[in-house]
């Protein structure tokens, strides 16, 4: 458990969207993705969904929109649904992070990555159709990794089995898992398969969307003003009443306390002016932070 997983770091306005106007970012992508689903499966069958699938073929021919459309058409109902998963639970989070428009730009700019390295792999092995959020997703997840890599989710393994694991952790395995379907592509027949640069694309658009700080805007960058809608509540540990002169925590057997003033400072500033306002400093302190306080959770329970 991180300090992330605290109710004062989070948004406390949950209140139950009531129509389209009130849809988050993430809510319409879901629904666009589900509507191309339905146009190119089921009302409109495009078998080889070349009028909306990005190739190198499609490019010459003019078709430029499936630079775009081709990050919300899927092969079937289960790549549509394990899609629409990574994106709901993986974007909703990262909403509570950085403001909508990132989200959107993750999306989008990172299935353009994912779509070009994909184009540049097929030109020296062959041209294929390419289609799938895969890559937009990605982008938004190793976002969310780069941002607060230390921040433990809980996972269901086939949907039954509980698996605790950082978002560093997934990564990885997300990494390992494209890596050897790379490898085991290389050499096999010329069929249907998985994107894997597209993947890499993504993944690696949405690691440098925030270690460069493209997330960040001047706004972050001026001085505090009051803004409401991520409203915080400190919470700290249990201090000694001062005494003269003072002990050290050590010697009067009670432990440091987790939010020390350099984290309260980061904190009221998160309160302030929102997540997206920390510099590269300040989110490494709240990350070593909350590392420490997973770790205290561990040694105690």
């Amino acid at each position: 458990m991180s300090s992330y997983d605290r109710d004062y770091m989070r948004d406390e306005d949950r209140r139950t969207p009531m129509g389209p106007a009130s849809w988050s970012i993430v809510i319409w992508l879901l629904v666009v993705n589900v509507a191309a689903y339905l146009l190119n499966n089921v009302l409109f069958f495009n078998r080889d969904r070349d009028w909306f699938g990005l190739s190198i073929e499609a490019l010459t021919a003019g078709r430029v929109w499936t630079v775009l459309t081709y990050q919300f058409i899927h092969a079937n109902l289960w790549h549509l649904i394990a899609n629409l998963l990574g994106l709901f639970f993986l974007g909703r989070f990262l909403l509570t992070l950085v403001p909508a428009r990132h989200i959107l730009r993750l999306y989008l700019l990172g299935g353009l990555a994912g779509g070009a390295f994909q184009l540049a792999w097929n030109a020296i092995f062959g041209d294929a159709i390419i289609i799938g959020a895969s890559g937009s997703v990605l982008a938004i997840v190793i976002a969310a990794t780069t941002m607060v890599p230390y921040q433990r989710i809980q996972l269901l393994l086939f949907f039954i089995i509980p698996v605790s694991l950082t978002m560093r952790q997934i990564a990885w395995i997300l990494l390992a898992v494209n890596a050897l379907t790379l490898i085991f592509s290389i050499g096999a027949p010329n069929q249907d398969g998985v994107a894997v640069m597209a993947h890499f694309g993504g993944m690696l658009f949405g690691w440098l969307y925030i270690r460069r700080g493209w997330h960040e805007t001047s706004t972050s960058r001026r001085p505090a003003k009051k803004r409401g809608g991520f409203p915080v509540r400190i919470l700290r540990d249990e201090e000694p009443i001062p005494s003269t002169p003072r002990k050290s925590p050590k010697e009067s057997g009670k432990k440091p306390p987790f939010v020390t003033s350099d984290v309260d400072a980061i904190l009221d500033k998160i309160n302030e002016q929102g997540f997206q306002s920390l510099t590269e400093e300040e989110r490494r302190i709240l990350e070593q932070s909350s590392r420490e306080l997973s770790r205290r959770i561990d040694r105690d329970s």
